[in-house]
C-alpha cells in the first residue's frame, strides 16, 4: 500500500503502515486527513501503524481529534500505533497542552528508522 494526497503520504514498509503528515494539518484538510488514517486502520496487511509527525509545522483539534480516533481504532484492534518525530515547537506545544501522556509512545524517528518499528 502507497498512496499520498497532498497532506498525507503513506507508505507500506514490510507489515508497518508508515503515515506522513505534511504541513499544515487543520479544519480544512479534513477530507485528506480522515481517509489514509481509515484506508491504514482496515489493511488486513499491516500489523502495527508508525505516524511521522516530524514534517507537521502546524496541527489544529481536527488533527489531534484524528490522531485519538486512529489510537483507539488500533487499540480495539489490538495493533500498535507509534507517533514519532522529531516534532516541531507547535506540535509538540499541542500534544503537551493535551496530555500527550495518554497517546501511544512518541519517539524520536532515527534516520533510516523502520529497522526499529520491527518490533512493534
Amino acid at each position: 500500500m502507497t498512496s499520498g494526497s497532498g497532506k498525507i503520504c503513506v507508505d507500506q514498509q514490510e507489515r508497518v503502515a508508515v503515515v506522513t503528515p505534511r504541513g499544515e494539518v487543520d479544519l480544512n484538510d479534513l477530507t485528506e486527513v480522515v481517509d489514509p488514517f481509515a484506508q491504514v486502520l482496515s489493511d488486513v496487511a499491516t500489523d502495527a501503524t508508525l505516524v511521522d509527525l516530524s514534517q507537521v509545522t502546524f496541527a489544529d483539534s481536527v488533527f489531534l481529534n484524528q490522531i485519538l480516533v486512529t489510537c483507539s481504532g488500533h487499540a480495539v484492534k489490538g495493533r500498535p500505533l507509534v507517533l514519532c518525530g522529531p516534532l516541531h515547537d507547535v506540535v509538540r506545544r499541542l500534544l503537551q497542552i493535551t496530555g500527550y501522556r495518554h497517546f501511544p509512545a512518541t519517539r524520536r524517528r532515527p534516520a533510516g528508522c523502520l529497522g526499529s518499528t520491527a518490533h512493534l
